[in-house]
């Protein structure tokens, strides 16, 4: 593979980073698509796959050797964007539920799935769009009743009875690490009302924070449930915020703050996923109570992270998409010299899902840069 040599200031050439210490802070975590999968490999992803734990098993491992095969020595796996830690998956692990968070919680509200054999799956319909007032929302405690919510217990306790030799995954959890999985504050108001939220921040801001306050009663019970249920210790939370650049840093800070603090306090531990540059709230992020990583990408400034929570603070960062789009090198490594050296040696994952469009030269070239620059070897966990 060849490296490029950039050009610093004054046309001189730009030196690669230097070596990270030799307790290694620098990680690497790459995972496929379901779009990607389809592409390359044909795998479709129905119903049954999202709704039958022991059929998906199948196919995932289909797909992970797969991917094994196409990649033997790269960090890419076949797990669900971000949610998952290769360092805590084990063979043949049953994952019941798997279903995207607030999916869930859509789903047992009366929103419909849909599924798309060639992509990720998805809800339609807006269970509280009609919503006028905070009494018109239901007793979070009384969701654990809701049909469908009953129905992932049932295959939870169903397939611990019929594979007791195998670890059974429960919904909201996603490997063996104990870390639950939720999608953010505004990200779940906005899957279940639409862009309406929005208008409701000016005109209702009452109500908007009452809807929020519910959203994090809500996954602090579905989570409880869940992990007593599957004999689970909760270590931590990752929260999805998938929405929250959408909001500047005031608005940030009034209306998702507070309620991942709730979440916080509750579960000791949080990691922030915010896409898009998050610049502009990286400030109220910092502010969240019990915050241990958090999870970005789009060119947010790793400088200006560090700035605010210091070297020893973990930072997962993503490439920008026209980057990963790139057809040349050059792009990517240009990344990689910034991200490097904003980062300042400090404890950094660097992680992408590599989607149908993607170049995969330009994602595998990570690892290549990364091991002939001495940062990290090439190798898989598993």
């Amino acid at each position: 593979m060849k490296f490029l040599i950039l050009q610093g200031e004054n046309g001189k050439p730009e030196s690669p980073p230097l070596p990270y210490n030799i307790d290694n802070m620098l990680k690497l975590q790459a995972s496929v698509s379901k779009g990607w999968l389809n592409k390359e490999g044909g795998f479709k992803f129905t119903e049954k796959y999202y709704l039958d734990p022991m059929y998906r098993m199948e196919i995932d491992k289909q797909c992970h050797h797969f991917i094994k095969s196409r990649f033997p020595v790269y960090p890419i796996y076949n797990m669900e964007d971000n949610l998952v830690q290769a360092e805590f998956v084990v063979p043949e692990m049953i994952l019941v539920g798997a279903i995207q968070p607030n999916m869930i919680i859509a789903a047992a509200l009366g929103a419909k799935f849909v599924f798309d054999p060639g992509k990720d799956s998805d809800v339609k319909g807006l269970p509280l769009k009609d919503l006028k007032s905070a009494d018109e929302l239901p007793d979070p405690a009384s969701l654990l009743k809701l049909p469908f919510i009953e129905e992932l217990e049932r295959q939870y306790l169903s397939a611990k009875q019929n594979y007791p030799d195998k670890k059974i995954i429960p919904s909201f959890f996603w490997d063996t690490s104990g870390r639950a999985t939720i999608h953010g504050i505004i990200t779940t108001s906005m899957k279940f009302m639409g862009d309406i939220i929005f208008i409701r921040m000016m005109e209702e801001p009452e109500l908007v924070h009452a809807i929020h306050q519910w959203i994090a009663d809500v996954y602090i019970s579905v989570i409880r449930h869940f992990a007593h249920i599957g004999e689970m210790d909760i270590t931590s939370i990752h929260v999805g915020e998938c929405s929250g650049a959408m909001l500047d840093e005031h608005q940030y800070r009034e209306f998702v703050t507070p309620y991942l603090n709730v979440l916080g306090r509750a579960f000791g531990s949080v990691r922030i996923h915010s896409c898009g540059n998050s610049d502009h709230i990286m400030p109220a992020i910092c502010e969240v109570e019990n915050l241990s990583v958090i999870d970005t990408g789009s060119n947010t400034s790793i400088d200006a992270i560090r700035k605010l929570r210091g070297k020893e603070f973990e930072i997962n960062v993503a490439p920008p998409v026209e980057v990963l789009l790139s057809k040349d090198e050059d792009p990517m490594v240009r990344w990689l010299h910034r991200t490097i050296k904003e980062n300042q040696n400090g404890n950094l994952k660097i992680v992408y899902h590599m989607e149908a469009d993607y170049n995969e030269k330009s994602c595998v070239y990570i690892s290549e840069y990364l091991s002939e620059t001495g940062l990290l070897s090439l190798g898989r966990l598993y």
